[in-house]
């Protein structure tokens, strides 16, 4: 094998220009810092070798044309960066074969990203570059000959279906996947061709053994039919026979029906003649009543218009009687204030003469002051004032002690004076209190009389209020109760009204069950006639589950339907669902809803039937439960999730849809109203509305009511402002009481002080007059002669004389004027009160005065409003006879107009029962006519020959006369639905064999004279003389047998035709599976042909890597230690095809025991997977081999062990080239490749080391 020389690069990636890298030996490192270029390294071996870009960290070819990142600055014109790109980049692969022959594989790409191929210089397609890789075992699918960063962490994680891949992909079966895929498509396709043929061809096989047994029963079928068709014509013939015998019958009762009718008829129309009248002469009374009425009404306005005058009048009078009494209660209290007041005036001025008497008393007391006593000469005087001193000395003592208990007297005169004072304040305090004392009980006394007064008014006019308003409640109780007997009896009136409607509806429907009850024998009646519920409670819930089947008719079988729907249309009776015994589609029941809730059962196990009504009964309640309560319904609809319909027992639903409807708002029973109970209601609506209208007019108490009201309110504020106002001069009293106590116990206790101080003072006094006196001894001792010569007693009268009265004088004078100015004060207040008492007296008597007059002119005008209320009064007394006369009259011709109601209701009565008992007859002759017609227009339809005596079936006449009403008259519900049918006149009648097959009008019917006559020589005398419905089943049976017989057969009338044609189906499919036998097998040994050389070629590579791992994994794993290395291989989940399923690879690192290898450390799991990549690499090895970074996630034990390994295995024919960051491994290797970054270009550059000249 060769190996890889070098490198040489241009402009890629990182590398600028024109670079040369290696020469690579048998074991190379590349080294370098990280960023320096070093992966670009790989990516340009793989880029040259024609790995496709995308395993080249780059999206685009052209981003491996070299770019500076100087040409990447910012504002840098585009055209000088233009310039400085290049527009391309190249990878040469030196690679030499043999020693001295070199082969250059060349790669380059321009700035569009076109790639071009060349070998040696020479410009070749990618298919040829490729081959002429793969001679030198050089697989770039595969990538036999590198790993990528990273991809040995990518093996150890990968999955089973993985390495499956991986090793498809060296081996080479991947390239066969396709065929296989593609022919075992084929060949499936193949088989299922054939398996189809084969079964065809089996089918047809037995399809010809059907059609030769479908022959022999055709033969018997017609037979059969040839029997059933006899029978047939043998039941017409009978029943034909019948039907005219009963024809003649029924056209006899008919005409006797008829002239009944008409007698019967003419006596209703004289009845309703004497109707007519009573009901015009009640209308005339009923007028005159009316009238009545308008002129009580009018007249009963106008009393009610001068009630409110009259009663404002009265109001009026009763304020003035209040206000006069209230004005003479002031009047009467003003004149007590003004004696009250005259007296104290009066004793006043009696104050004034007594201090004028005691003034001119004091005065009168006084010694004369004149001052024309003796006059002294200059001796006189000298010798005066000489023996002045001279007391002075000699009672010097008693002059001290003179002057200091006359200061003494002063100031107790002054405290006795203050005491004094005090206590008449006090005294006029107290006598001031007790005259508000007085005013204030006596005004108590008037209010107390007033409050009397008030609450006995109150009482009264509370009273009157009280009555007023029972009166009023009574008659409004009155009025709500008879509009609500009105109103119930209304709705009676109405409810009879609807009853009677739907009781006539009823009655009509339920006669035209039991008409055809009686012409048709298969009809059981309604649903609701034959159930019931199993108890009462049920009634309600049993009528909802019901619904609209509770009215409809239950039949035998679809045939009775159709008469049934016939016969309605033809007599317009109406509308009707019709349910056939024998050909309901019935749903299944569901036994677990039997017991599957407490308080739930099953519709129809709470319903009463005879044993063959089951099926209809079933079919109209299926699977519906009856539950006891709402709640019980919405737990088993919502809760348990249950799709079942639920009906509660007051008519509540729920749906299977989960929708909700309400259950029943009141008992919806019929109710069955007489003549007598009509009547009744009537006349209690007449009374009702007569007393209505009587309360209505004697609605007068509203004003009264209100005026009381408002008189009481009145009252009540009055009376609660005089509560009020004793309640405060109470409390005043209280306090006056305790003012004049408080002032008492004052006066009491200052008596003591006062009396004390007044008893000093006259020790004083006395104290006084004692030292005087021995003054006025020594004075007299010692002006004893210069008195003489004066001639006065003693000196102190000369000083009198000669010198005034004395300060004591002065003082009392004082006391007299201080006191004549308080009287005189007092005393002009006092008569100022006076005349205003006089003034207000004045103004209170005038007002009662136009008070008094007033009220007399209000009662002059109350008295002329009485003549014209009398007048008024005795008008509407005789309207009021003259209304209870008209009462009566219409009352009386309202019995006269129930007694004739009644006897024309009793002969409607009778007339209608008449006239469907005609109708019966008619309806019968009609059927008996239908029942013909039908007969012989289905024998014409149907081919049926009947013996005739006279004309031939080509007379009779099938076309139809329809009937334009367009009217549904019925619907039946037919096996498979419940869904109500209408039916046209136009539309014909789901029939069997013996339907009547058109419908035909009454005058159709009535006008088929087809001028032919039946031969009934055929019957015999037991046929003739027996219609009874044995008979009729008889036939019937005999004809079903023959149906049944019929019906079970099914022959296929063509399969003698169709016997031919399936014989040569045969052959054909025969061919056909031949050729599908034959295509299945040529593409089986065209698959296997694929399988085998994709499973050759996947087990050659299994095979041999399965047996390398081991070798190889115990080779990167033994040591000094564990010699023997650990244990890896290759386990196949499917052995047979093993491509189509994963494969296990599992490994044991020394002294480990088995685990998978997720459970691996990153070490092991690393050496594990570089085991793998060697052992797949040794199968197809490549010439060189190129690692990168290998060894990043081994620890430097296993990164020595790998190192020694490519060591060991480095040969001339397996070259490794391994970019390594870790000094372990690349110090093993031959040589060195260096990669660096030049950072003055901005680019990769490489350098070489030889280390094998330094190993030693």
């Amino acid at each position: 094998m060769g190996r890889l020389v070098r490198i040489e690069v241009e402009n890629f990636k990182s590398y600028k220009g024109q670079q040369t890298i290696g020469p690579f030996h048998q074991f190379t490192s590349v080294i370098g810092p990280n960023g320096s270029g070093k992966s670009n390294l790989m990516d340009a071996i793989s880029f040259v070798l024609g790995v496709h870009s995308s395993h080249l960290r780059s999206q685009n070819l052209k981003d491996m044309i070299y770019r500076s990142e100087a040409l990447r600055r910012e504002g840098e014109e585009s055209s000088s960066m233009s310039t400085r790109t290049p527009r391309k980049a190249s990878v040469t692969a030196v690679y030499e074969k043999q020693p001295g022959r070199e082969v250059r594989f060349m790669r380059s790409i321009n700035q569009h990203g076109q790639s071009e191929y060349r070998i040696d210089n020479r410009v070749v397609q990618y298919a040829q570059y490729n081959n002429a890789l793969e001679k030198e075992n050089i697989l770039v699918k595969a990538k036999n000959f590198l790993v990528f960063q990273g991809d040995v962490e990518s093996v150890a994680s990968q999955n089973p279906k993985d390495l499956t891949r991986l090793i498809e992909q060296i081996s080479g079966s991947w390239e066969h996947k396709a065929d296989y895929e593609q022919l075992k498509q084929q060949m499936e396709e193949a088989i299922e061709n054939s398996a189809y043929t084969f079964h065809r061809k089996r089918g047809i096989a037995t399809e010809i053994k059907q059609y030769e047994e479908q022959k022999t029963e055709a033969e018997n079928f017609e037979k059969l039919v040839a029997e059933r068709r006899e029978l047939i014509v043998q039941y017409l013939l009978w029943k034909l026979f019948h039907i005219e015998q009963k024809d003649k019958a029924l056209n006899q009762e008919s005409t006797t029906k008829n002239a009944t009718k008409d007698e019967a008829q003419y006596e209703a129309l004289a009845l309703e003649n004497q109707f007519k009248k009573a009901r015009e002469d009640k209308a005339l009374i009923h007028r005159e009543k009316i009238k009545c009425e308008l002129n009580i009404r009018k007249i009963s306005r106008e009393l009610d218009d001068q009630l409110p005058t009259s009663i404002s009048y009265q109001e009026k009078i009763l304020q003035l009687d209040k206000k006069i009494r209230q004005t003479e209660q002031n009047i009467e209290r003003v004149k007590r204030d003004g004696q009250q007041q005259e007296e104290v005036v009066a004793s006043l001025e009696r104050d004034r003469q007594t201090l004028d008497f005691a003034e001119q008393t004091f005065e009168a007391s006084i010694p004369s002051s004149s001052l024309s006593g003796p006059s002294l000469t200059t001796t006189q005087l000298a010798d005066y004032e000489s023996r002045k001193q001279e007391v002075s000395i000699r009672a010097v003592e008693e002059q001290h002690q003179l002057q200091q208990f006359q200061r003494q007297f002063k100031t107790e005169k002054q405290r006795l004076d203050d005491k004094r004072s005090k206590m008449e304040k006090l005294k006029e305090s107290e006598s001031q209190a007790m005259d508000d004392l007085r005013q204030a009980n006596e005004e108590k006394s008037m209010l107390t009389i007033e409050a009397e007064n008030i609450q006995e008014r109150l009482t009264v006019r509370q009273t009157e209020l009280n009555q007023l308003e029972n009166e009023r409640t009574t008659v409004h109780q009155r009025e709500v109760f008879l509009n609500e007997k009105l109103q119930e009896t209304l709705n009676k009136l109405m409810e009879a009204s609807v009853t009677q409607q739907e009781s006539d509806k009823d009655t009509r429907f339920n006669e035209s069950v039991a008409v055809l009850k009686q012409i048709y024998p298969n009809v059981h009646g309604k649903l609701s006639d034959l159930c019931r519920p199993t108890q009462r409670k049920y009634d309600t819930a049993v009528a909802t589950v019901l619904g609209r089947n509770m009215d409809a008719i239950v039949v035998e079988n679809e045939q009775t339907a159709a008469d049934c729907i016939q016969y309605m249309r033809e007599q317009h009776i109406g509308t009707a669902t019709f349910l056939p015994l024998h050909s309901l589609s019935l749903p299944p029941v569901d036994d677990r809803y039997r017991h599957f809730v407490k308080g739930a059962r099953l519709a129809i196990d709470v319903l009463k039937y005879d044993k063959q009504y089951e099926s209809v009964v079933q079919y109209a309640c299926g699977n519906t439960l009856v539950c006891d309560s709402l709640a019980i319904a919405k737990h088993i609809c919502f809760e348990l999730n249950e799709s079942v319909r639920a009906v509660a027992l007051d008519g509540s639903v729920i749906h299977q849809s989960g929708l909700m409807t309400g259950g029943a708002s009141s008992a919806q029973t019929t109710k069955k109203w007489h003549e007598y109970e009509l009547e009744e209601l009537m006349r209690n609506r007449d009374k009702y509305l007569a007393e209505l209208n009587a309360i209505s007019k004697n609605k007068r108490m509203g004003s009264a009511e209100d005026t009381a009201r408002s008189d009481v309110s009145s009252l009540s504020s009055q009376l609660s402002a005089v509560t009020d106002e004793l309640t405060t001069l109470t409390r005043r009293i209280e306090g006056l009481e305790s003012t004049i106590q408080d002032i008492r116990n004052k006066i009491q206790e200052s008596i003591a002080p006062l009396q004390e101080a007044q008893t000093a003072l006259n020790q004083l006094e006395s104290t006084i007059k004692r030292i005087q006196e021995q003054i006025s001894q020594v004075e007299d001792q010692v002006f004893e002669d210069f008195c003489a010569q004066l001639n006065v007693n003693n000196i102190r009268e000369y000083e009198a004389m000669q010198f005034g009265v004395s300060d004591e004088v002065a003082e009392r004078r004082a006391q007299f004027a201080t006191q004549r100015s308080r009287l005189e004060t007092q005393l002009a207040f006092e008569r100022e009160q006076l005349k205003e008492l006089v003034d207000r007296l004045g103004k209170l008597e005038t007002s009662l005065t136009n008070d008094a007059a007033a009220k007399a002119k209000i009662r002059v005008d109350l008295n002329g409003m009485g003549g014209k209320t009398q007048l008024l009064e005795q008008k509407l007394s005789s309207y009021q006879l003259e209304l209870a006369k008209q009462i009566q009259l219409e009352e009386s011709k309202q019995v006269d107009i129930a007694d004739l109601g009644r006897a024309l209701e009793a002969k409607g009565r009778d007339v209608e029962a008449i006239l469907r008992e005609y109708r019966a007859v008619e309806s019968e002759r009609n059927k008996v006519h239908a029942e013909r017609v039908a007969i012989f227009r289905k024998c014409k339809l149907e081919g049926i020959q009947l013996p005739l005596l006279r004309g031939s079936m080509d007379d009779i006449i099938i076309e139809e006369t329809r009937n334009q009403g367009g009217d549904d008259t019925g619907s039946v519900s037919d096996a498979s639905s419940m869904t109500e049918l209408s039916v046209d006149y136009s539309q014909p009648s789901a029939a069997t064999d013996m339907d009547v097959d058109a419908p035909t009008s009454q005058m159709s019917i009535q006008s088929t004279d087809w001028e032919v006559e039946v031969n009934y020589a055929q019957l015999g005398r037991a046929q003739r003389s027996d219609d009874s419905p044995e008979m009729d089943k008889k036939f019937q049976d005999e004809i079903k047998q023959r149906g049944v017989e019929i019906d079970q057969m099914a022959p296929n009338m063509k399969a003698i035709d169709r016997l031919e044609g399936v014989t040569e189906r045969l052959k054909v499919a025969e061919e056909e599976f031949a050729n599908a036998r034959a295509a299945a097998k040529l593409a089986k040994e065209k698959f296997n042909e694929v399988k085998n050389k994709r499973y050759a070629k996947f087990h050659a590579a299994y095979s041999h890597i399965s047996e390398k791992i081991d070798t190889v994994y115990k080779d990167l794993t033994k040591s000094a230690t564990f010699p023997l290395g650990g244990t890896a291989y290759l386990a196949e989940e499917d052995s047979d095809e093993p491509y189509l399923e994963g494969l296990k690879y599992h490994a044991m690192p020394p002294m480990k025991r088995f685990r998978d290898m997720e459970q691996l450390s990153g070490g092991e799991k690393s050496v594990a997977a570089l085991a793998l990549l060697f052992a797949i690499h040794s199968y197809k090895p490549s010439p060189f081999f190129v690692l990168d970074e290998v060894d990043a996630a081994l620890d430097n034990t296993n990164v020595s062990t790998v190192a020694n390994y490519l060591r060991e295995h480095a040969s001339p024919e397996f070259q490794f080239i391994v970019i390594s960051l870790k000094h372990t491994l690349y110090e093993r290797a031959q040589s060195l490749v260096g990669i660096y970054r030049d950072q003055d270009i901005n680019s990769s550059k490489t350098m070489t080391l030889l280390l094998d000249q330094y190993q030693n």
